[in-house]
Order: structure tokens, then C-alpha cells, then sequence
């Protein structure tokens, strides 16, 4: 073959795949119907029940669109009512219910608009134990797995959810202050060196079933994943998982979430379906409602490390860059410029005093360290100074 002939199909080969291919712009509706969305699990324990309830919002709006001002209440069918608060915006909740275990259970919903909504009565079901939480260094990061069982063989599904806390420490220990245009020693119960941050998996569905299995265990189910770089092993971690018990049904609905949520992209993925609710409208009977209310306990287990369990080079998160940070000084002298130079440093709030600049030879004061405030303030990083009572270190 010659090299025009091989020229020429190569072109008619690659015109030819081009061609094959035409722009989609699929429709994109605007509609904006407003259904009602809840959220949340009726626990039948000790633990709080809370119950979020909220609108659909068009695809290109990134808002939600909070329930205010709706009479919630839990229901069971021996008449009993335990009525929630709203203690947010589209947050209901009610504290230690310890509801009977032999009763079902349902949650009944009057929105503002006095509209009526109810879900199905369900069974109360009791969560066994975690047994352990485990976890296997791989690929420069930690797999975490959760473990359990049911001595009984009763529970049988099950489904969980995870949170994370880690602790971190700016570049910089603030152990003075800028006070009524003088200088002071910032008490321990102000330090902004050291923070506690939280964080919880966005869109991620962790459920298992031991159905198929002689008994009724589950072995190192696979949940989050944290890359050894990550800040969050700078210096104290750990890790709270809560585990459920669920229904047949309330396993179902999480299965086809977890496939139209996580398991599509492909055309080998398994396609959307239309998911399992047990909410319904009363006042319009039409009316698509969507979540899923489960009556459950709730059992929790944790566990911490810190970064000498681990030997991983921690990376600052985007747009925090702790080498790019210094500290300047403020220098005594001259005396009668001090004032005006320590204001027009600190008093913007830009930036924080540090620490007092001492003379090594002379053992005297000369001066004031100030650094960037967020070389300084770890809150600004979206942490809090207020250590959990849980926290062990």
C-alpha cells in the first residue's frame, strides 16, 4: 500500500470518527416542583432523633431549601405522640425517646402550609455492638473497615455513618494580645494556636448485609479513606462511627440510593431508578414524597491515633501555605514612634501579635513579634478552639 493510500484512509479514518460524533445538549428542566424531602432516622434509645426536612431545588441551584415552622411528631401505634423541636432551620429533634421495643413507630409531619404528611409504621429495631473498627495503611493513606455481629442472627442489615475530628496548630502561638492600644499576656483560655476540626463524608452510603451468610456477621466492610498527606494527620485524629440496624425494606432503599448516587457514569453502571419511600402525602395524595424513616437504636464506637502511629508528610489544605509565613517585628525604639507603629501594625486586625522579642545579651524587652493573623488564628481554617469532651489527649 502506498503512502497516499495510507494517508488517505488514515483521513477517511479519522473524518469518519469525527463525524460519528454529534453535540448533546440534553433538556435541562426548570421546573421547580418543591417536594418535600426528610431526612433522618427515629432512634428508639437514648441517642437523639433528628429529623431533617427540606424542598428539591432546581439542578442549577446549589440551595437548600429548609422546612421552617412544621409540627413533627413521632407516633406509635399503641397512640403514643412525642412531639420534636425545631432547633435549626429544617432540623427537628427530640432527646432520649427510649422508646418500647415492641412497638412500631412512625413519624406524622404538618408543614407551615398545614399540609399533612405521614410515613408507614415501622418496627423498632435493636442495633447489636460495633465490634471493632479496624484499619490497613494503604496506598500512603489509612482504609478504614467497621466490624459486627448479631449472636442472634436477627439484625442481618445494616448501615452506617462515619465522622471525622482531627486536631491541627498554626505556625505561630499568640501569647499576647493588642488591648485598648497597649499590649497584654492572652490568657490560656484564649489560645488560637491549637484547633479541633469536624467533618462528615458528603454523598458516600455505607450499608452490608449478612443475609447470604450462615451467621449474621459483617468482616472488615470498607468505609472512608484518608490520604496519609492529608492535613487531618498533622497531629491528633480520630475517627466516630455509628452503626444501624435496619429493615429488609429500609435496606433495599439504601441499596438503589447508594447505585442512582455512587454507581453511575458508565454505560456499564447500573441505571437510575426510581427509589423505595414509606412517606406519603395525605392532603395531596399524588404528591411524591421522598426519603425513608427507620425506627432504630443506635451504637457507636471510635477510634484515635496520632501522628506518631503514622509516618506520613502532612500537607497544608489549598490556599494555606504555612512556609510562606514570618513573623515581623516591632521594635521599643524609637519610644516616641511605638504607639502609632504597634497600631498601624495590629490594629487592622490583619495581624496578631506573637510573642515578646528579648535582648539575649542585655535580658531586656525590645520589642514584639506579630505574624499574618492566619499564620496565627487557626479558627480561620474553619476549626475550633473547644475541645470535645470525648477527645482522650
Amino acid at each position: 500500500m502506498s503512502v497516499l493510500v495510507k494517508a488517505t484512509v488514515i483521513f477517511l479514518f479519522i473524518l469518519g470518527m469525527f463525524s460519528c460524533r454529534k453535540p448533546f445538549a440534553p433538556a435541562v428542566t426548570t421546573a421547580d416542583p418543591g417536594y418535600l424531602v426528610v431526612e433522618g432516622v427515629i432512634n428508639s434509645g437514648a441517642d437523639s432523633t433528628i429529623i431533617k426536612i427540606s424542598r428539591t431545588v432546581p439542578l442549577y441551584s446549589k440551595d437548600r431549601r429548609p422546612e421552617t415552622g412544621a409540627r413533627v411528631t413521632v407516633e406509635s401505634d399503641q397512640n403514643g405522640h412525642y412531639p420534636l423541636t425545631e432547633t435549626a432551620k429544617g432540623t427537628y429533634v427530640a432527646v432520649n425517646l427510649n422508646l418500647a421495643t415492641t412497638g412500631k413507630y412512625r413519624l406524622h409531619i404538618f408543614t407551615a402550609a398545614n399540609n399533612e404528611y405521614v410515613s408507614d409504621y415501622v418496627e423498632n429495631k435493636i442495633t447489636p455492638p460495633i465490634d471493632s473498627i479496624s484499619y490497613k495503611v494503604l496506598n500512603a493513606g489509612v482504609q478504614f473497615y467497621v466490624n459486627t455481629h448479631d449472636a442472634s442472627n436477627s439484625t442481618k442489615y445494616y448501615r452506617w455513618e462515619y465522622g471525622e475530628a482531627w486536631t491541627y496548630y498554626s505556625p505561630f502561638q499568640s501569647l499576647i494580645i493588642y488591648k485598648d492600644g497597649g499590649i497584654a499576656g492572652r490568657s490560656l483560655d484564649s489560645n488560637v494556636n491549637y484547633c479541633y476540626k469536624f467533618a462528615v463524608p458528603d454523598n458516600n452510603i455505607f450499608v452490608s448485609s449478612s443475609d447470604k451468610l450462615e451467621q449474621d456477621v459483617i468482616y472488615k466492610y470498607p468505609l472512608g479513606y484518608t490520604a496519609g498527606t492529608s492535613w487531618k494527620f498533622q497531629s491528633e485524629y480520630g475517627l466516630t462511627v455509628k452503626q444501624y440496624a435496619l429493615t429488609p425494606d429500609a435496606y433495599k432503599y439504601w441499596q438503589l440510593l447508594k447505585k442512582n448516587t455512587e454507581q453511575l457514569g458508565s454505560i456499564f453502571d447500573a441505571q437510575p431508578a426510581t427509589a423505595l419511600t414509606n412517606l406519603h402525602a395525605v392532603t395531596n395524595p399524588g404528591e411524591p414524597v421522598i426519603g425513608y424513616i427507620s425506627v432504630s437504636t443506635t451504637t457507636l464506637k471510635r477510634i484515635f491515633f496520632t501522628n506518631r502511629d503514622f509516618d506520613f508528610r502532612v500537607v497544608p489544605p489549598p490556599g494555606y501555605n504555612p512556609l510562606a509565613c514570618e513573623q515581623k517585628i516591632i521594635l521599643l525604639e524609637p519610644a516616641n514612634t511605638f504607639s502609632y507603629r504597634l497600631r498601624q501594625a495590629i490594629a487592622s486586625g490583619d495581624s496578631l501579635l506573637t510573642t515578646l522579642v528579648i535582648d539575649l545579651q542585655t535580658n531586656q524587652l525590645v520589642g514584639y513579634d506579630y505574624a499574618n493573623k492566619i499564620c496565627v488564628d487557626c479558627r480561620l481554617e474553619g476549626g475550633t478552639t473547644t475541645k470535645p469532651s470525648y477527645w482522650p489527649f
